[in-house]
């Protein structure tokens, strides 16, 4: 079972994540490099739902009855790095040299033609023969549609942007432009008022909340039950008595009838002090200077000066 997870795991991670999604042969007028030249291109899609830096995987190029000729994308650059459901175009110009994007060699359109792409475990993901001829100039040999990862020719059409129909020419871009989008159109064609909208959005909404709180309320009363079924099992294993809180709800402790009576007794006796709130200050005829008024009671002391 573990060989067979591992090498499903190992077909699934490898397997049509990068695909050819697009190939030009001769380029007169079309898409220039960052160079101004016009030459032949491979463009390359990552269908896969996260980046994916190609470096490291190989383009390989085979014309019939000659010799394959490989390019393997170099690692250390930006610009390999290719986010999800994004393209990036491969220049097969012969010049290595101008830039990683830059292949060692050229495609002829009057020649059969079959590109192939490995990764960098060297696993043939995909490739794609092009026949002899079968390209005029600034025409490309695309997938009709960028998500079908089936091989086969059934899948490819020539582009040719000179034609009234909508296979463009779409370097660097999906192969299906859509000038509409047709979920828009259909919802607006239903909903126009968007009340159906609303609705929906409001019934998910408290439905979640509603949820929520029966969630909330069943967890917070199994925890009130946890609570106390381990406090009555910490109460049944000593000898003290159970805590106030273990008492009935409603019940008063005799504490506060005791508080409760002291105090009315208190009260009806009337035991506090009577004070007249009358203060007498008597003088001492002997001394000059009250004591009520002498500096030497003060808190502040003045210094005595010599």
């Amino acid at each position: 079972m573990l060989a067979v997870s591992f090498s499903s795991c190992r077909q699934l991670s490898t397997d049509s994540k990068v695909l050819i999604n697009e190939v030009m042969m001769q380029n007169e007028n079309n898409a220039t490099d960052e160079y101004g030249d016009h030459s032949p291109w491979v463009e390359l899609f990552v269908k896969y739902y996260g980046q994916i830096d190609v470096a490291g995987y190989i383009l390989e190029a085979q014309p019939e009855g000659g010799q394959a000729k490989q390019y393997t994308i170099p690692k250390g650059d930006q610009v390999t790095i290719v986010p999800a459901r994004q393209h990036i175009v491969l220049w097969a110009d012969n010049h290595p040299k101008k830039g990683v994007l830059h292949t060692d060699f050229t495609l002829d359109p009057n020649v059969k033609t079959t590109i192939r792409l490995y990764n960098s475990n060297k696993d043939l993901i995909d490739e794609v023969t092009i026949p002899a001829g079968k390209l005029k100039a600034d025409q490309s040999y695309g997938r009709k549609d960028q998500t079908m990862t089936e091989r086969g020719d059934e899948n490819w059409e020539v582009k040719d942007n000179n034609t009234d129909d909508d296979a463009y020419v779409t370097p660097n871009t999906s192969n299906k432009v859509n000038d509409v989008n047709v979920k828009m159109v259909t919802f607006r064609e239903k909903d126009p008022a968007g009340i159906g909208m609303a609705i929906t959005a409001m019934t998910v909404v408290f439905s979640c909340l509603i949820l929520l709180f029966f969630a909330f309320t069943l967890q917070a009363k199994i925890s009130m039950n946890m609570a106390k079924k381990n406090e009555l099992k910490a109460q049944a294993g000593s000898d003290k008595p159970a805590p106030a809180s273990d008492k009935k709800a409603g019940e008063t402790p005799g504490e506060v009838y005791a508080a409760i009576g002291m105090a009315l007794h208190e009260m009806q006796n009337d035991i506090h002090d009577v004070e007249d709130m009358v203060l007498t200050i008597h003088t001492d005829p002997k001394v000059e200077e009250s004591a009520w008024s002498n500096k030497a009671f003060a808190m502040r002391q003045i210094p005595v000066r010599k």
